[in-house]
């Protein structure tokens, strides 16, 4: 049960309070489709990685799984996306935390705080996976009740014809946008599977928790949606950064509270979890000499990869000084949806005596990821597929002057 809160605290966090916007600007009123869309592959997704951090329980994630099946570019690709994804992430979760707290602080510096946000929670992490996991299942539980409580306050000002047409009025490409932006809220469900070495019982505790939390995610999601959708409409949801802040104020003055403090703890919440599970994609890359070396160290006391953890925190911070919250969400979710792909296209290579699951499960998550990387914004997947050409060219050529063919 500890492990599927867990999970479930993973999931639920900043994307349900900064992404909403973002996605129903695509969507329109086809959001709570776009959503429950975007579940069922991550729900897919996330039964792929049961199946390979029970069989394979080291550090890294699809990384590893790839490596493990003689796949190493694909994996250092895999790595790589996912070392991306959290990078941007911490970057979106800092802004998009200073960017609630501006509704109750006007003329705050956004960047400048988000900034040092990013840099207290890194020096939070290292203190390691035991005081960090009882936080994030501690602070799930406050984000629960508080979003419970705005949820059944906002129900008296719901609107019915702001929630239809269900299917959206922008057209089935408008979901499938809506669907691809708002994805990367869904992150967070394979966190106990990347650290399968520190889990008690792996081959049983994965599986559970992975698809426990999302069905978990899936009963806050949905609700908190709906409700935001049905007092603000698609439009002005579609309009704002800060849209549940934008309902709670429109349903009674005193909600814009509770819904700030959710979102401040969610905030919290989720760089923890960023940083706690991409530390250990590094730590696996640094001692597979795919990145440097000292990224594998592990602190003596805290039995954590500082080394890791302290300097994605720093890449962060310095990245959320110079970009803004939108564009970043969607570069998060192109580089979230290749990592994916690759956990997919390892799951696939597991003989059928070591498979959980049905491949029909994989297979819907290769084609729900090939249709969300085209459903995103052209920047944004361009932005994500130059950086890690760039940096399969760069490990290429370090790797022909390493043997010689280069002088």
């Amino acid at each position: 049960m500890g492990a599927t809160l867990f999970t479930a605290g993973m999931i639920v966090g900043t994307g349900i309070f900064a992404a909403s916007g973002a996605a129903t600007e695509a969507a329109g009123t086809g959001i709570l489709v776009a959503i429950a869309l975007g579940g069922t592959v991550a729900l897919a997704t996330g039964i792929s990685a049961a199946q390979l951090g029970v069989n394979f329980p080291e550090e890294g994630g699809a990384f590893t799984w790839a490596r493990a099946f003689g796949h190493e570019t694909a994996g250092f690709v895999a790595g790589c996306g996912y070392l991306g994804k959290a990078l941007v992430s911490m970057s979106v979760v800092g802004l998009a935390l200073t960017t609630y707290l501006a509704q109750a602080a006007p003329g705050i510096p956004l960047h400048v705080v988000a900034a040092l946000s990013v840099l207290a929670v890194t020096a939070l992490n290292v203190f390691g996976i035991d005081l960090t996991s009882r936080i994030v299942i501690g602070l799930l539980a406050i984000i629960v009740a508080l979003l419970a409580s705005y949820t059944i306050v906002g129900l008296r000002a719901v609107e019915a014809s702001n929630l239809a047409p269900i299917f959206g009025d922008r057209g089935g490409l408008g979901v499938l946008g809506g669907a691809a932006i708002f994805f990367w809220s869904w992150d967070g469900f394979m966190r106990t599977a990347i650290m399968s070495s520190e889990m008690k019982d792996p081959r049983r505790s994965i599986p559970l928790s992975i698809v426990g939390g999302v069905v978990l995610a899936a009963l806050v999601f949905l609700p908190v949606a709906a409700v935001t959708l049905g007092v603000l409409g698609a439009d002005e949801l579609g309009r704002q950064d800060t849209p549940l802040l934008a309902a709670a104020k429109r349903v009674t003055d005193w909600m814009f509270w509770p819904v700030l403090a959710a979102a401040v703890i969610a905030g919290l919440g989720d760089m923890l979890g960023i940083l706690l599970a991409a530390s250990r994609v590094a730590l696996a890359m640094g001692n597979a000499h795919e990145l440097p070396g000292w990224l594998g160290a592990v602190h003596e006391r805290f039995r954590t990869p500082h080394h890791a953890v302290a300097a994605l925190g720093v890449a962060s911070a310095v990245l959320v000084l110079f970009f803004d919250l939108r564009a970043l969400i969607e570069v998060a979710s192109a580089f979230m949806l290749i990592w994916y792909l690759v956990t997919h296209y390892a799951a696939l290579q597991l003989p059928r005596a070591k498979r959980i699951a049905t491949p029909l499960f994989s297979w819907y998550g290769v084609a729900g990821c090939l249709v969300l990387v085209v459903s995103l914004p052209p920047p944004a997947l361009a932005a994500a597929a130059a950086a890690l050409a760039g940096l399969v060219l760069a490990r290429s050529l370090a790797r022909a002057r390493t043997s010689g063919t280069i002088v």
